[in-house]
């Protein structure tokens, strides 16, 4: 029992020197720590800046707007005559310009053809013409001459007036004969020079100098540059909406009427710039295959355009519709895929829902959701956050 006492006694002071190296230890680190963190200076506040979003904007104000339906077509000529031989022979002329293309004017020659056999048949037909006048002449005097004496003198015999009578009726049928035989003569004489039915430009030849030809066969074709249209198919929706017709007349069916003086404009796909003026003409039909309205526009002859509009262009045609009143015009990309559009309002972002009338040329044509004087942002936006503080780089006017 003494011996453990002795050990006991003889581990106190290595319990107790650990527990002051311990106790310093920790003190030292504390210390240490108090004067890294008197060191340490505290960081400096950063002012927080809001960012602002650059937008270009457009303050608007209703207004009317026709409304244009637009659709595509290839001008072709009204007026497109192919010229047949209408008589058997040999062309004896041609016109000295007569080539594909040239501009040929009215009235002009454009060929002949033998006039001898029908020169001869008409000269033939006048001479004998000549002869029955006169036997039909005497003829009559006869009758006349024996009718009255077996009438009132009782002279001769019925037998003796009606061979007169006969005789006479004779000579009246080969007299009416000849002459119609000198018409067809004079006809076919004319039938042998070919002219120009309008000024007109030529697209297809198939006569030569010293060529024969019968009946039927086509010489040539001519195309009158000055009387074009075009055929346009149009959206039936569209047609329905905004186009602009007469009403029906009494007695006229089932159709359309004719349309309103309505302005159109065609323009080349090939180069904006070539582009001319017109009319809508008439409704030509209803295609059931595509549900659409096929119109005519005539064009307006334009003889000071450096590059007009010709037969064989494919065009874009433009017809001015109804109007649409008290509408705010937009950029197309100012107004979303969702209806909606970004105004300004106090240099902040605000979002509205709107309605679109119609999209034509660029423009959104709003018809609700927006009000007079409202700046509207025309710069494209994805998504943007609302109330987004606005910096305004481009004000333009609404037009």
């Amino acid at each position: 029992m003494e011996i453990m006492n002795k050990t006991e006694e003889k581990k106190l002071p290595a319990v107790l020197l650990r527990l002051v190296l311990c106790v310093l230890i920790l003190g030292g680190g504390m210390a240490g720590f108090n004067v890294l963190k008197k060191m340490k200076k505290p960081p400096v506040l950063a002012e927080v800046h809001e960012e602002e979003l650059a937008v270009r904007v457009v303050r608007v104000e209703p207004r009317q707007v026709n409304v244009m339906v637009s659709g595509y077509g290839e001008i072709k000529s009204r007026s497109t005559v192919t010229l047949p031989a209408e008589v058997t022979g040999r062309v004896t002329s041609v016109h000295e310009n007569l080539q594909v293309g040239a501009v040929i004017e009215k009235g002009e020659v454009l060929c002949t053809i033998n006039q001898q056999d029908f020169q001869l048949e008409l000269d033939t037909a006048q001479t004998r013409l000549k002869s029955l006048s006169r036997d039909l002449e005497l003829a009559r005097k006869e009758y006349a001459r024996v009718n009255n004496l077996y009438r009132k003198k009782k002279v001769g015999t019925l037998s003796s007036v009606e061979n007169a009578e006969r005789s006479m009726n004779s000579i009246v049928n080969q007299h009416s004969q000849v002459k119609q035989a000198m018409e067809m003569a004079q006809l076919r004489l004319e039938r042998c020079t070919i002219h120009a039915p309008f000024t007109g430009r030529i697209t297809s030849l198939n006569v030569e100098q010293d060529e024969y030809v019968r009946p039927g066969n086509e010489l040539l074709t001519i195309v009158n540059d000055a009387d074009l249209e075009v055929e346009v198919s149009l959206d039936s929706g569209d047609s329905v909406n905004w186009l602009r017709f007469k009403p029906l007349t009494t007695g006229t069916g089932s159709w359309f009427g004719l349309p309103e003086d309505t302005d159109c404009t065609i323009t080349w796909t090939e180069k904006e710039e070539v582009r001319g003026k017109g009319k809508l003409d008439r409704v030509v039909r209803f295609d059931p295959a595509t549900r659409s309205l096929v119109v005519a526009v005539r064009l307006q002859p334009d003889s000071n355009a450096p590059f007009p509009l010709v037969e064989g262009m494919f065009c874009r045609v433009d017809i001015e519709g109804q109007q649409l009143t008290k509408v705010f015009v937009l950029p197309r990309q100012a107004v979303t895929f969702e209806s909606k559009v970004y105004v300004a309002v106090d240099n902040r972002l605000q979002t509205r829902q709107v309605e679109v009338a119609r999209v034509q040329e660029g423009k959104a044509l709003v018809s609700g959701g927006l009000n007079s004087g409202d700046t509207v942002i025309i710069t494209r936006l994805e998504d943007p956050v609302e109330k987004t503080l606005l910096r305004i780089e481009g004000n333009q006017e609404d037009r």
